[in-house]
């Protein structure tokens, strides 16, 4: 068995693929063990580099990091696409308007929810960081039924938490991933070494996820029983869940997806957007 350290964002449900693929035995099955570490954004990528993970999902990070200082990182295989991202707020809380001299919990630094959060901010005619304080968090664990509510005027929840912060009297007031399509993406992301070094880890952790993501889609016992276990939901809101999700796990490698991200993290940057071969590893 081949150890992979994968940084994975959060535990909440975008990032599925992975911690099914760990529990239901996906990944033995392709040779490998997994550690993960709670990291998005660019402390992903610097522990990328430092050598203290082999393995991030933050493309829109790597993005930026090709762009600022032309780190050698590149995208094996998109494992997500368009997972919904809405931004609810606190009862009373209507409009972006509202949230002047508020506070947003916009999930950890340097994500594309991060960058999204502030896009819609400047277009609702508010300045992140003067008008609306932006608040990060290393691991965001999701809202559940019994959990505490977000300290802040409006908080990113994903599936299964937008009904939580409703029963809650939260209201949605975006959906990040519909209203900025296709930039809000996820991938398999290591070093330029990593793949001279170790091209089987890579190649089985690709298969691994092309056969999880099949299993998500197909909504199959495993994953149902999975979101069951995890999130203590009923069966009905675990099926609700994966109808959400159908089409979000993709597991493929199109140069086609890569565009939206490199040109929204130029645009961010201020910055000349970069060739999609200098990203991607099968180009």
């Amino acid at each position: 068995m081949e150890l992979a350290r994968i940084g994975i964002i959060n535990r909440t449900i975008n990032m599925l693929d992975f911690m099914l693929a760990d529990a239901s035995g996906v990944y033995e099955k392709h040779g490998l063990t997994v550690q993960f570490d709670l990291l998005g954004g660019l402390r992903s990528i610097e522990a990328l580099r430092g050598g203290e993970l082999d393995v991030v999902v933050s493309i829109g990070a790597a993005v930026r990091a090709i762009m600022q200082d032309q780190t050698p990182v590149r995208v094996a295989l998109l494992v997500h696409r368009n997972g919904p991202h809405w931004v609810m707020g606190k009862p009373g809380v209507t409009d972006a308007l509202a949230l002047k001299g508020g506070s947003v919990q916009a999930g950890d630094r340097g994500t594309e929810p991060d960058l999204m959060v502030r896009k819609w901010l400047r277009a609702s005619g508010l300045e992140p960081d003067v008008d609306v304080e932006l608040t990060y968090e290393k691991a965001h664990a999701g809202w559940t039924d019994d959990g505490p509510e977000p300290a802040e005027t409006a908080a990113i929840a994903r599936t299964l938490e937008r009904e939580v912060l409703e029963a809650k009297g939260y209201a949605p007031l975006v959906e990040l991933a519909s209203t900025f399509p296709n930039t809000l993406i996820h991938g398999l992301v290591v070093m330029r070494s990593t793949i001279e070094a170790r091209p089987a880890m890579i190649d089985n952790l690709v298969a691994a996820h092309r056969d999880v993501s099949a299993m998500i889609d197909e909504a199959s016992p495993e994953a149902l029983s999975f979101i069951k276990q995890n999130w203590g939901v009923d069966d009905g809101r675990a099926r609700s869940a994966v109808a959400s999700l159908n089409g979000v796990f993709v597991a493929r490698r199109d140069v086609a997806d890569f565009g939206p991200v490199i040109a929204s993290s130029a645009e961010a940057l201020g910055m000349p957007p970069i060739d999609v071969a200098d990203l991607v590893t099968f180009a």
